[in-house]
């Protein structure tokens, strides 16, 4: 495993490296015996000469790139306080980073925004990093995120709510197709049709004259669609064009505001090979970051962040982390990484050993403080302080979310399967019918209706509990009850799920506490169909509804993973409704996670895939009921996450927040040295030369995935479209190199699979079919095809086929992609 890498192996590369080096060297000095080398060894130096001209003004450039790019300033949205009660931090905030200008310039700065969900962190980051920017020269900062559809999401609230325009933010939006679906949704909330994020060029499928290029060196130096308006005329001095040949990048590089995804940003520490590390790194160079929720990540990712914070502080970029549920050594590990650059930064400019200047921020009235920080003692103490302060704050706050533990006990074996997850489905039924009675919203007719999140944890078991739950021999349901289920996670057609993410976005809006959900059509039209004095509006979902949707429900239900997934979901119960105080359970937790049931007996970890559980740092239990205590079951809130126990060693781990502190602390904030602080440490400095950490610890590497596309199979008679039965299947690359004429189908890989839905009083909810999902988007743009549109948007990314799982995919429109 990537955790189990140590110092030696570290050196035992470094050493080969040397030894490959000193063979290089003595092979180069023998290549002068030989007339026909000394030739070869001439056209070498002659090109070499040619990069070498190259570079120089390269690096002439690079001090333009840092002090000349075009900035933000005298905008008023910005500088100006807020009067909104809840965001007046936002102005003490302001107000601290702007005393702290002078010292930043000097020794760099690393923030910390804690502030609670719906406290308005995103716009208090932005104002936060403007204050920090010398007035004379304008801010310049890129705001990174996890998801591409918060990226989107950020950019639209930036341009919206501080007026900022084209050639002063610029939108990393990963792909057209992701683009359109945003805007459309945009479009159809607002009642009318606006191009808000630039101009849309069809440009996801190229023609069947398009090239391919098999030279990394070749590829552009961005995989993503920038959106700016840029004007580059007004920078023709610069001369840039010959360094910066892409758009794209240049877009990148120029715009004041970047909101974009953290893969983006962390290809300047991690490529490999190629030229896309080029854009990110200079955009670093070039301006302030914002990291948000960088606690998102899977610890097998924090390695790779921890390089990016060390970049950062070695081009004297200033630093700003912001979630509310930071761990204490994630934080300080970061911190670390960012400090040892800067340090390197300081002595490249002739400036004295830095003393970070650190800041923490929340929406408590007076409880931000600064302090500048010679080491990682000063920093922790610090800290240690702001979370104390902040966990006595969240302690008195009204109890908005109470947890239970659910029991559930079964035996699982391949054969028994069916009855597991049937007894599964029953269980969750029970629950969410306990839970509709004591959090429900009542109509004029006196029909009660919830809506409840059900979260599992890995995708593989969505599927096997989604289907029991309609039959109508394996579930019971009260006879006055009508259950409505929604499948949602990310193996799912682009069309559809941006379909059915639309549609919870509208109901799950809870802030106009005027509108009721009975005057969403989806309800009352599923109320008027199923005759019932109780509906139950059941959202199936992965992880994927956990972070980066606004979404608030009544009640959930958790099969366990991490304490920070547990304390992230409970935020989307009631995330609108800042009034509502639970005086019972809102929140039930599964007793066990149900890798727990499959491998009882094995080593391996079973709170992981989402979870921190490894090989090394394990609980004490599996039952959720002995991991978590009674005051964290009473209180949900991020406590548990921001204070961590004095030791957290792994035989004293006791608790589920204590496995994740032991994880934390071992990986960013271990004394030794290992393979994150190796990146950085003086001792084994030369692990920046090399690519070796990168290769072992790659950011996001997952599961190899392919894409595919679902194209519906239609008739054209005179010009007319009409629909045929069933979908060809095409693989995207295919498409995207030859066109779909040349390309060949395959079928075999991907089979449509049918579904009876037999239970009376349990019904699919919020599903649409391909070619509605096509036909709603073809309205907007009735110049295409049905067939070019599904070109762009029926597409999806599903786990390799390989020889260890060679089983196929079916799909379902209402359940999605599922194994065979």
């Amino acid at each position: 495993m990537v955790g189990d890498h140590n110092y030696s192996s570290l050196k035992e590369n470094d050493a080969r490296c040397i030894r490959v080096s000193s063979q290089f060297k003595t092979l180069a000095a023998n290549t002068d015996r030989t007339a026909k080398t000394h030739t070869i060894k001439q056209s070498l130096e002659e090109h070499l000469l040619g990069v070498g001209a190259f570079t120089a003004q390269f690096c002439r450039a690079l001090p333009i790139m840092a002090s000349e790019m075009p900035p933000l300033r005298h905008h008023d949205p910005l500088a100006r306080p807020t009067g909104i009660e809840r965001f007046k931090w936002q102005n003490q905030a302001f107000n601290l980073c702007h005393n702290l200008q002078d010292a930043t310039r000097e020794h760099g700065f690393f923030g910390v925004n804690m502030a609670s969900t719906g406290a308005g962190k995103t716009i208090g980051n932005a104002r936060i990093m403007y204050a920090l920017a010398d007035p004379k020269k304008g801010a310049r900062f890129t705001i990174a995120l996890g998801l591409r559809i918060l990226t989107l999401q950020t950019g639209q609230s930036f341009r919206n709510n501080l007026k900022l325009t084209g050639d002063q933010l610029a939108i990393l939006v990963g792909g057209s197709a992701n683009k359109k679906l945003f805007e459309l949704a945009y479009d159809q909330r607002a009642g009318e049709f606006t191009n808000i994020i630039g101009e849309y060029q069809p440009d996801d499928m190229p023609d069947n004259d398009s090239q391919t290029f098999g030279s990394e060196s070749s590829e552009d130096l961005l995989d993503e669609r920038v959106d700016s308006t840029i004007d580059y005329q007004d920078y023709e001095a610069l001369n840039l064009d010959t360094v910066i040949a892409s758009p794209k990048a240049r877009d990148l590089i120029f715009a004041p505001i970047v909101t974009c995804t953290v893969d983006h940003m962390i290809q300047a520490s991690e490529c490999k090979r190629g030229g896309k590390y080029i854009a990110p790194m200079l955009r670093l160079l070039s301006s302030d970051l914002i990291l948000d929720e960088p606690d998102d990540f899977d610890q097998a990712d924090l390695p790779a962040l921890s390089r990016l914070m060390h970049l950062a502080g070695l081009f004297g970029t200033r630093v700003l982390l912001s979630s509310a549920t930071l761990t204490p050594d994630l934080v300080t590990g970061l911190f670390e990484a960012y400090m040892e650059g800067r340090k390197l930064f300081n002595q490249s400019q002739n400036k004295p050993t830095p003393k970070v200047v650190c800041a923490w921020f929340d929406e408590q009235p007076k409880a931000m403080m600064s302090e500048q920080c010679n080491d990682i003692s000063d920093f922790q103490d610090t800290h240690r302080q702001f979370c104390e302060q902040r966990a006595r704050y969240l302690a008195k706050q009204p109890i908005r979310r109470q947890a239970a533990i659910l029991p559930f006990s079964a035996q699982y074996t391949k054969d028994t399967a069916p009855q597991f997850y049937s007894t599964l489905a029953q269980t969750l039924v029970n629950a969410a019918v306990d839970l509709h009675h004591q959090h429900h919203e009542t109509s004029a007719e006196q029909v009660r209706a919830s809506v409840g999140l059900i979260r599992i944890a890995n995708i593989h078991n969505i599927h096997s509990i989604a289907m029991p739950l309609f039959d109508a021999d394996s579930i019971e349901t009260p006879k006055d009850t009508v259950i409505h289920v929604a499948c949602y996670h990310a193996k799912q057609l682009l069309v559809l799920r941006n379909a059915l993410e639309n549609k919870l976005d509208r109901i799950l809006n809870r802030s106009d506490s005027t509108i009721s959900l009975f005057e969403h059509a989806e309800i009352t039209q599923a109320v008027t169909d199923n005759p019932a004095k109780n509906h139950i509006f059941m959202v199936l979902a992965t992880p994927v509804a956990e972070v980066g949707r606004d979404h608030d429900y009544d009640w959930a239900i958790v099969e366990p993973s991490s304490m920070r997934s547990i304390i992230q979901l409970a935020g989307r119960i009631w995330r609108h409704r800042p009034d509502k105080v639970a005086k019972t359970p809102n929140m039930l937790l599964l007793q066990y996670n149900l890798r727990y049931f499959k491998y009882p007996n094995a080593k391996r970890p079973i709170f992981t895939r989402p979870g921190f559980e490894t090989t090394q740092f394990k609980p004490p239990s599996y039952d959720l009921a002995q991991l978590m205590t009674s005051e964290q079951l009473a209180h949900v809130d991020a406590r548990a996450r921001i204070q961590a126990p004095n030791e957290t060693k792994n035989s004293n781990i006791s608790t589920l927040s204590d496995l994740e502190h032991s994880v934390m602390r071992h990986l960013l904030n271990n004394p030794k040295l290992n393979y994150v602080n190796a990146y950085w440490d003086s001792k084994a400095t030369a692990n920046r030369t090399y690519t070796y950490l990168q290769q072992i610890s790659p950011f996001r590497a997952g599961t190899p995935q392919d894409d595919w596309l679902l194209i519906p199979r239609i008739m054209s008679n005179e010009g007319i479209e009409t629909l045929a039965a069933g979908f060809d299947v095409y693989h995207r690359e295919d498409v995207f190199e030859k066109g779909l004429a040349k390309s060949s189908t395959q079928n075999k890989t991907i089979a449509p699979f049918t579904f009876a839905f037999t239970h009376p009083q349990v019904k699919p909810w919020l599903s649409t079919s391909m070619t509605d999902a096509l036909q709603d988007i073809q309205s907007a743009y009735p110049d295409q095809s049905l067939r070019s549109l599904a070109m762009t948007y029926a597409s999806v990314s599903l786990d390799r086929i390989t020889s260890n799982d060679s089983r196929g995919w079916a799909f379902h429109e209402f359940f999605g992609f599922v194994r065979q």
